[in-house]
């Protein structure tokens, strides 16, 4: 049996292990991962308990039931969302329950709420935290006319997503393919 001081050193290593590897994942995505453009809508600049942060919603959060074989999708449901490039930016082309195996860019994406003709997807990028008071105003300036929210997120091969940057910029014209 381990003494007291070796019992407590094994917890520490465990848990400083468990945070490392945490962080580890999360730098082994950015360094590996491919970098992708995205256009994103800001929905909630503040949270009194998180701290300020703005949640942003993508348009790859929305998938219709129609868009994917068999049953329709359930709460909690692993899902698969290709992208495929539009100019600068990239968009959904396909929906599925298996990984594609012919794309190196998807993105793994979990249903968090579901009816018979939609659900609403999380990628783990839906939160950027931002320094105090610069939330209202990130939001401010993501909903102009003139400009939008861009969000750089890095994809690894596994379809795990990494929030990198959101940025402002101006509104370009949308190009087709």
């Amino acid at each position: 049996m381990l003494s007291f001081p070796r019992r407590f050193a094994l917890l520490i290593a465990v848990q400083a292990a468990l945070v490392l590897g945490l962080l580890g994942v999360r730098q082994l995505t950015l360094r590996t991962g491919q970098s992708v453009l995205l256009r994103v809508e800001p929905i909630d600049p503040v949270d009194f308990f998180r701290g300020e942060y703005v949640v942003l919603s993508y348009s790859l959060s929305e998938v219709q039931s129609r868009w994917i074989e068999g049953p329709p999708l359930q709460k909690g449901e692993t899902i698969y969302v290709t992208l495929g490039r539009t100019g600068r930016f990239f968009e959904r082309e396909s929906v599925s329950r298996t990984p594609p195996k012919d794309t190196p860019t998807f993105l793994k994406g979990t249903v968090v709420s579901a009816d018979k003709t939609h659900c609403r997807v999380e990628y783990g990028i839906e939160s950027w935290f931002v320094p105090r008071g610069k939330g209202p105003e990130l939001e401010r300036e993501g909903r102009r006319s003139d400009r939008q929210l861009v969000a750089e997120v890095v994809v690894d091969t596994q379809g795990h997503a990494v929030l990198k940057a959101v940025t402002v910029e101006p509104k370009r014209p949308t190009s087709t393919r």
